[in-house]
């Protein structure tokens, strides 16, 4: 086994795709950091239905100022997992514990369709990309390979949502995508999981190379249903 350490730099057009803020996750503000910690919270249930955030106590809880944290429940807010109305303090909105499934449940409805579409126009270089970082995830390749596995499964689904052809199909995927580092948080990212994962990317890459819509579409709902029904874990 291989002692070297994974290096996304290794991959510039998937970086390219992804952006600075997943490939170095220090550009990442404080207020990106509560945002993730508060929402991580209201996920394992430590911040329940209808609980009162109030910013100093949340501030102290995070170790952190009064600003990050504002900025973070305004964001909380924009996406419909707090509610704040005038005057009055944010609190947990109902369901907002399942933000992570219901997200998975929306990319399954997209996902396969972009997939589907993106066959033959995603450039070569991007998919010469994607199957080095296949091979390199490659599970017990190198010591690293579990980072190399958790790379690739964002930065598939990103060069989906990039070449799919529709703008707002984009946007979506992306935000989806968005928290994709809490559910590996949250969620139980065993080594049988990663390894069951990129089976399944190595499956769909090799399809898009094959150039055929409907398997690459097939593949992608086996993989989206199967990511949905790991007995408790969230995706």
């Amino acid at each position: 086994m291989s002692s070297v350490v994974f290096n996304p730099r290794r991959y510039p057009e998937l970086c390219l795709i992804l952006g600075e803020e997943i490939v170095d996750p220090a550009r990442r503000s404080l207020a990106d950091e509560a945002h993730d910690r508060i929402l991580l919270k209201i996920i394992r249930g430590e911040l329940t239905e209808g609980m009162e955030l109030k910013t100093t106590k949340l501030s102290e809880m995070l170790g952190m100022s009064r600003t990050p944290v504002m900025q973070a429940l305004s964001r909380l807010t924009a996406d419909g997992i707090v509610s704040q109305s005038l005057n009055q303090r944010a609190t947990v909105r109902p369901g907002a514990e399942n933000w992570l499934v219901d997200l998975h449940q929306v990319r399954q409805l997209l996902e396969p369709e972009a997939a589907a579409a993106c066959v033959g126009r995603i450039p070569d270089d991007v998919l010469a990309d994607l199957e080095l970082l296949v091979r390199d995830a490659t599970p017990g390749k190198s010591s690293d390979w579990q980072s190399a596995a958790r790379w690739l499964d964002q930065a598939l689904h990103l060069v989906i949502a990039e070449f799919g052809g529709n703008l707002a199909m984009r946007a979506i995927i992306r935000r989806c995508w968005s928290y994709k580092r809490l559910s590996y948080e949250a969620g139980n990212d065993s080594d049988r999981h990663l390894r069951e994962g990129w089976k399944q990317h190595a499956a769909l890459v090799a399809a898009m190379r094959e150039g055929i819509p409907a398997r690459v579409s097939c593949l992608m709902k086996q993989h989206l249903r199967s990511a949905g029904a790991t007995g408790g874990r969230i995706v």
